[in-house]
C-alpha cells in the first residue's frame, strides 16, 4: 500500500481515531530521535510568550518549508 493509499485512507476515519494515530506516530518518532524529545520538552517548558509563535508565524515557517 502506498503512502498516499494510507493517508486516503487516514482521511476517512473518525477524528478520535486519526487522534490515536497521530499519537502513535509522534512517540515512534520521539523513539527514534531522542534529540527531538529533548528540544521538545524544552519548548514546552518555556513560558516567555516572546519565545512563542504566532499562527501567522507557524503557518509562514511551513509554507516556506
Amino acid at each position: 500500500m502506498s503512502l498516499v493509499a494510507v493517508q486516503r485512507e487516514i482521511e476517512k476515519w473518525e477524528p478520535e481515531d486519526q487522534d490515536r494515530l497521530a499519537a502513535t506516530l509522534s512517540v515512534l518518532r520521539l523513539k527514534r530521535n531522542p534529540e527531538h524529545a529533548a528540544e521538545l520538552a524544552e519548548r514546552l517548558a518555556d513560558r516567555d510568550p516572546n519565545h512563542w509563535l504566532t499562527l501567522d508565524e507557524l503557518k509562514r515557517r511551513l509554507a516556506s518549508e
